[in-house]
């Protein structure tokens, strides 16, 4: 027997080095684990805490009609249909105080008038109808001035000039044509040579449609950004989850206790000052491991752990726990998520069905890796700086876009090169300030933002070099 199962451990171990490029050889033992690790964990995670009670699939009970702005409760379902920002942004911030949403992705709209059509939905109910105001400001005059140069610069250039502009669409739609020529050759003409120009090409749609589209940036029209969120499958993220966590949590809560980015890499890598810290080379080790994994994760543990609302037996956590309002997001947005997954293991059945498992082991996690690394320099490394991380108590009283520019550390913001492959997130504090705007426009909104920034004393961070960037989030790891 355990001839046998030598045996097969060495045919497999062959397997591997026979369609896996060397330069990966170091991540098998990594990828082993945490692969059976989630194959195994519906008897080790999931079926203990179902007989112990302890697992809650959504609920609709959990996504009440109401929606916080102000502190005011509003219904706003009668509106899925006349909202211009689509039914899908209105679903998507059931439940929750979204405050931040309607101050911050309503830039070109009179508030006055907001307010007005908002005040239609109220909910009059006997005794007290509001609820506490958010402890964040969201309107003063560092933002007002910031809504001013973007509404000056897009002025005379029609309704829907902060979109996407249309020669930028026309080399996504090349890219997304490109990707899916290679994934057809790696599949049917074993062209392994694609694998990572595929990992490259897929974060290009990641950085530059799915983003964009995810805050209904890319186009006009609502409905086609949720098509095209998805322009990245099947090497981008669960968009619905990522929602939940992008949208809802991280850009209005950057680098505080309820955004979610702070607590992915938990509990291998606690980004807070002292805590579980090891010497310098384990450091870079831990790190080139997690990292690579990073849109797997997002993929498909984030969602199994949101519907499933498993605690981590690691760190005592369910999935997106910190976020307030997580239950009604789970409830109201569990069967999109559930789609994306299923979408998701088709592909995978498909690999294996051309490939054998081994081999479409190698060949996806080898694009996925080279994707992740892609993903995390330029979505993470701009916020996780020491820098960019203030005390709770030096938060009070500052506004929502003042925290919104001290959370983010940019990298040469005056860059085509830059701005174009990391779709704009070169430039997270502008972004943040102005999510519905298409990134690439950010670039040619700098120096204006650099001005009104010095104007009202709000430090404006940019790094040096690259660097100094790339050490500063390593060293804030660590």
């Amino acid at each position: 027997m355990l001839g046998g199962i030598a045996a097969g451990l060495s045919g497999a171990l062959a397997d591997v080095a026979a369609h896996l490029n060397p330069i990966f050889y170091l991540f098998v033992p990594y990828w082993t684990l945490i692969l059976s690790a989630l194959v195994l964990s519906p008897v080790t995670v999931l079926l203990p805490q179902f007989i112990q009670g302890k697992l809650t699939w959504p609920s609709s009970k959990d996504a009440p009609d109401i929606w916080i702005v102000h502190g005011k409760k509003y219904n706003l379902k009668p509106w899925y249909k006349s909202h211009p920002g689509g039914e899908f942004a209105l679903r998507a911030a059931k439940g929750s105080d979204c405050t931040g949403l309607f101050e911050s992705y309503h830039v070109f709209t009179d508030r006055e008038v907001l307010l007005k059509t908002l005040a239609r939905y109220e909910i009059k109910e006997e005794g007290e109808t509001k609820v506490d105001e958010p402890a964040m400001v969201f309107y003063d005059a560092f933002y007002e001035d910031l809504k001013g140069i973007v509404r000056e610069y897009f002025k005379g250039k029609g309704k829907n000039a902060h979109k996407m502009t249309s020669p930028h669409i026309a080399l996504c739609f090349v890219a997304w044509v490109t990707m899916w020529a290679m994934i057809y050759s790696i599949l049917f003409h074993d062209a392994m040579w694609c694998i990572p120009f595929v990992g490259v090409l897929s974060w290009y749609l990641t950085g530059n449609v799915m983003h964009d589209a995810s805050h209904n940036a890319f186009v006009a029209d609502p409905t086609l950004n949720r098509v095209l969120s998805h322009a990245a499958f099947p090497y981008g993220v669960n968009v619905t989850s990522w929602h939940i966590q992008h949208v809802m949590s991280h850009h209005i809560y950057t680098n505080e206790e309820d955004d979610v980015d702070l607590f992915h890499f938990e509990p291998v890598i606690i980004l807070k000052p002292g805590e579980n810290s090891v010497n310098l080379v384990l450091h870079v080790l831990r790190l080139l491991f997690i990292l690579s994994t990073a849109i797997p994760h997002l993929t498909f543990v984030v969602p199994y752990g949101v519907l499933f609302g498993q605690v981590d037996p690691m760190n005592g956590h369910s999935m997106y726990d910190r976020v307030k309002a997580i239950k009604a997001h789970r409830a109201e947005l569990k069967w999109e998520m559930i789609v994306e997954v299923l979408a998701l293991l088709a592909f995978y059945f498909a690999c294996w069905w051309q490939h054998g498992a081994i081999k479409a082991v190698c060949v996806q996690m080898s694009i996925y890796t080279i994707s992740s690394y892609l993903f995390c320099f330029f979505t993470q490394v701009s916020h996780l700086q020491k820098e960019c991380l203030q005390d709770p108590q030096a938060l009070k009283g500052q506004s929502f876009a003042r925290r919104q520019v001290a959370s983010s550390m940019d990298f040469a913001p005056d860059s085509a090169f830059w701005g174009h492959i990391s779709g704009g997130l070169n430039t997270q504090a502008i972004h943040h300030c102005f999510p519905s705007v298409s990134a690439m426009h950010l670039r040619a909104l700098y120096p204006a933002f650099r001005k009104v920034c010095k104007k009202h004393g709000v430090l404006l961070k940019e790094a040096p070099s690259l660097r100094s960037f790339v050490w500063g989030f390593v060293q804030f790891a660590n």
